[in-house]
């Protein structure tokens, strides 16, 4: 996953097991969300974790400790209706979270919702490129579907472009400027916005959108945008800076040619 700070704000980000990322002076939280209502978490059979107002303070208590939260959140569950995508970015917004992306259900194997969905299609598999639909990493990505399990109330491509929506409403450039202020300097908030944007390019723009051509003009700025954001990582050249010699720890024996 590609985000971070510079200069104690923004830096490449590695991973830890419990999910806790170390970015400079910033500690980010990385937190996924099924749902946030009762109806969906119960869904998941997960109704013992926070929803609504209780997740809301829970959020807000991270930030308060200096902790700050990459929020993911799933769209595509079930108990999901057309007004849960703005419920979410509300609730994203008022919690503070940092950082914050938006997926669609994506049945994992070994998980309960993709061993209920491989038995529904055991009797007559939907096939995608000649390649069952329930071994979807096999189909070329080109033809994969978006979404890959029926959903009661709403088309795949309704809960695409509701989930393309949430992206574009967390991440508008107002959003993302009150959002950087956590960050100590002007160059950092700047490093900050290029980021946030960057990050809705590589993951709204090239991985939601089913039209080519759209995939391929979000795929150019989000080149351009890296390029400027590798500008504001840059630091100055030190060719005083040492290094340390390695010597082999044995010498290769030379050849020698048969008489």
């Amino acid at each position: 996953m590609l985000c971070g700070t510079a200069r104690g704000v923004l830096s490449w980000l590695s991973w830890s097991e419990s999910g806790v990322v170390a970015v400079g002076a910033i500690t980010l939280r990385v937190i996924t969300r099924e749902a946030v209502t009762a109806e969906g978490l119960k869904s998941v059979f997960k109704d013992f974790n926070y929803s609504g107002d209780g997740l809301v303070k829970q959020l807000q208590t991270f930030r308060e400790y200096g902790v700050h939260v990459l929020g993911s959140f799933i769209f595509g569950l079930p108990t999901d209706k057309p007004d849960t995508f703005a419920a979410t970015a509300a609730l994203a917004k008022k919690a503070g979270v940092t950082f914050a992306q938006f997926v669609m259900m994506t049945p994992f194997p070994g998980t309960v919702d993709f061993i209920r969905w491989e038995k529904a299609q055991e009797a007559d598999p939907e096939m995608v490129a000649g390649v069952p639909l329930t071994r979807y990493w096999l189909i070329p990505a080109s033809d994969r579907p978006k979404m890959f399990t029926p959903h009661p109330l709403m088309s795949a491509d309704e809960i695409r472009e509701r989930t393309q929506g949430v992206w574009d409403r967390f991440y508008t450039l107002g959003a993302i400027w009150e959002r950087s202020a956590c960050t100590p300097t002007l160059r950092a908030r700047i490093a900050f916005i290029f980021l946030s944007k960057l990050y809705r390019q590589m993951y709204a723009g090239t991985g939601i959108s089913t039209d080519s051509a759209r995939r391929k003009k979000s795929k150019k700025w989000a080149r351009w945008t890296a390029r400027q954001c590798r500008k504001l990582f840059q630091a100055r050249p030190m060719p005083e800076l040492l290094y340390p010699h390695w010597e082999p720890a044995f010498a290769a024996a030379p050849l020698r040619r048969r008489a």
